[in-house]
Protein backbone atom coordinates (compact mmCIF):
# COMPACT_ATOMS: atom_id res chain seq x y z
CA UNK A 1 0.00 0.00 0.00
CA UNK A 2 1.25 3.18 -1.23
CA UNK A 3 1.61 7.00 0.75
CA UNK A 4 -1.08 8.58 1.37
CA UNK A 5 -2.29 11.54 -1.09
CA UNK A 6 -1.31 14.73 0.64
CA UNK A 7 -2.28 17.81 -0.76
CA UNK A 8 -0.42 21.19 -0.83
CA UNK A 9 -1.20 24.89 -1.03
CA UNK A 10 0.49 28.05 -1.27
CA UNK A 11 -1.66 30.96 0.22
CA UNK A 12 -0.92 34.01 1.67
CA UNK A 13 -0.74 34.81 5.26
CA UNK A 14 -4.12 35.42 5.98
CA UNK A 15 -5.40 32.50 4.49
CA UNK A 16 -3.09 30.69 6.01
CA UNK A 17 -2.74 31.76 9.20
CA UNK A 18 -6.02 29.59 10.88
CA UNK A 19 -4.34 26.48 9.22
CA UNK A 20 -0.82 26.95 10.11
CA UNK A 21 -0.39 28.62 13.54
CA UNK A 22 -2.21 25.59 15.57
CA UNK A 23 0.51 23.27 13.85
CA UNK A 24 3.63 25.63 14.51
CA UNK A 25 2.02 26.44 18.13
CA UNK A 26 1.96 22.32 18.52
CA UNK A 27 5.28 21.89 17.04
CA UNK A 28 7.32 24.77 17.93
CA UNK A 29 6.26 25.90 21.15
CA UNK A 30 4.57 22.71 22.86
CA UNK A 31 6.96 19.75 21.54
CA UNK A 32 10.18 21.93 21.30
CA UNK A 33 9.77 24.07 23.56
CA UNK A 34 9.84 28.02 21.48
CA UNK A 35 8.57 30.92 23.85
CA UNK A 36 5.79 30.86 21.57
CA UNK A 37 6.55 35.30 21.58
CA UNK A 38 9.18 34.11 18.78
CA UNK A 39 6.50 31.77 16.82
CA UNK A 40 4.83 34.81 15.22
CA UNK A 41 7.20 37.78 13.38
CA UNK A 42 6.55 40.17 11.26
CA UNK A 43 7.85 37.93 7.76
CA UNK A 44 4.73 36.32 7.81
CA UNK A 45 2.41 38.63 6.30
CA UNK A 46 4.88 39.01 3.96
CA UNK A 47 5.93 35.22 2.89
CA UNK A 48 4.13 32.88 0.96
CA UNK A 49 2.83 29.86 3.24
CA UNK A 50 2.37 26.00 2.32
CA UNK A 51 -0.34 23.93 3.55
CA UNK A 52 0.02 20.18 3.42
CA UNK A 53 -3.47 18.23 4.14
CA UNK A 54 -4.71 15.08 4.30
CA UNK A 55 -8.07 13.96 4.15
CA UNK A 56 -9.18 17.65 4.32
CA UNK A 57 -7.08 17.95 7.18
CA UNK A 58 -4.41 20.49 7.42
CA UNK A 59 -1.17 18.28 8.67
CA UNK A 60 1.83 20.59 7.94
CA UNK A 61 2.98 24.25 6.91
CA UNK A 62 6.04 25.54 5.78
CA UNK A 63 7.02 29.31 4.59
CA UNK A 64 8.76 30.96 1.76
CA UNK A 65 10.34 34.59 2.20
CA UNK A 66 10.59 36.32 -1.12
CA UNK A 67 14.13 36.14 -0.73
CA UNK A 68 14.57 32.13 -0.97
CA UNK A 69 14.23 31.49 2.98
CA UNK A 70 12.51 28.15 3.72
CA UNK A 71 11.39 27.98 7.57
CA UNK A 72 8.48 27.31 9.90
CA UNK A 73 8.42 23.78 8.32
CA UNK A 74 6.44 21.87 10.72
CA UNK A 75 4.53 18.58 10.67
CA UNK A 76 2.08 17.29 12.88
CA UNK A 77 3.24 14.61 15.34
CA UNK A 78 0.82 11.83 13.98
CA UNK A 79 1.16 12.44 10.61
CA UNK A 80 5.25 12.49 10.22
CA UNK A 81 6.87 10.03 7.97
CA UNK A 82 4.09 9.93 5.29
CA UNK A 83 5.58 12.27 2.76
CA UNK A 84 4.21 15.61 4.07
CA UNK A 85 7.75 17.76 4.22
CA UNK A 86 8.78 15.93 1.30
CA UNK A 87 5.06 17.34 -0.30
CA UNK A 88 5.88 20.85 1.44
CA UNK A 89 9.40 21.27 0.53
CA UNK A 90 8.59 20.50 -3.28
CA UNK A 91 5.69 22.64 -3.51
CA UNK A 92 7.41 25.55 -1.65
CA UNK A 93 10.58 25.36 -4.19
CA UNK A 94 8.79 24.98 -7.50
CA UNK A 95 6.65 27.56 -6.36
CA UNK A 96 9.45 30.20 -5.45
CA UNK A 97 11.34 28.71 -9.11
CA UNK A 98 7.94 30.27 -10.78
CA UNK A 99 8.52 33.43 -8.81
CA UNK A 100 12.24 33.75 -10.21
CA UNK A 101 13.85 32.49 -7.15
CA UNK A 102 17.31 30.78 -7.80
CA UNK A 103 18.77 30.35 -4.75
CA UNK A 104 17.00 29.12 -1.53
CA UNK A 105 18.24 28.33 1.76
CA UNK A 106 17.51 27.64 5.39
CA UNK A 107 18.17 27.14 8.88
CA UNK A 108 18.17 23.17 9.38
CA UNK A 109 17.53 21.69 13.02
CA UNK A 110 20.30 19.63 13.38
CA UNK A 111 18.29 16.02 12.94
CA UNK A 112 16.69 17.36 9.66
CA UNK A 113 20.12 17.75 7.84
CA UNK A 114 19.92 14.42 6.31
CA UNK A 115 16.16 15.02 4.73
CA UNK A 116 18.05 18.98 3.45
CA UNK A 117 20.35 16.90 1.53
CA UNK A 118 17.94 14.67 0.11
CA UNK A 119 16.55 17.55 -1.36
CA UNK A 120 20.13 19.00 -2.72
CA UNK A 121 20.21 21.24 -0.13
CA UNK A 122 24.44 21.52 1.27
CA UNK A 123 25.59 23.02 4.06
CA UNK A 124 27.64 25.96 4.74
CA UNK A 125 29.03 27.64 7.88
CA UNK A 126 29.08 26.69 11.86
CA UNK A 127 26.34 25.33 13.78
CA UNK A 128 24.61 27.74 15.76
CA UNK A 129 21.20 28.08 18.08
CA UNK A 130 18.21 29.52 17.44
CA UNK A 131 15.41 29.97 19.71
CA UNK A 132 17.85 27.24 22.04
CA UNK A 133 17.99 25.12 19.35
CA UNK A 134 20.78 23.72 17.21
CA UNK A 135 20.95 24.35 13.89
CA UNK A 136 22.96 24.81 10.35
CA UNK A 137 22.81 26.79 7.35
CA UNK A 138 21.88 24.76 4.44
CA UNK A 139 21.68 26.48 0.80
CA UNK A 140 20.82 25.05 -2.29
CA UNK A 141 21.21 26.91 -6.27
CA UNK A 142 18.40 26.33 -8.83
Amino acid sequence: MGRPTISVNILHWAQAQSQAYPIRLAVFVKEQGVPEELELDEEDPLAWHAIAKLDGQAIGTARLQKDGKIGRMAVTRTCRRQGAASSLLNALIDFGRQQGIRQFYLHAQMEAIAFYENFGFTASGPIFREAGIAHQAMTKMI
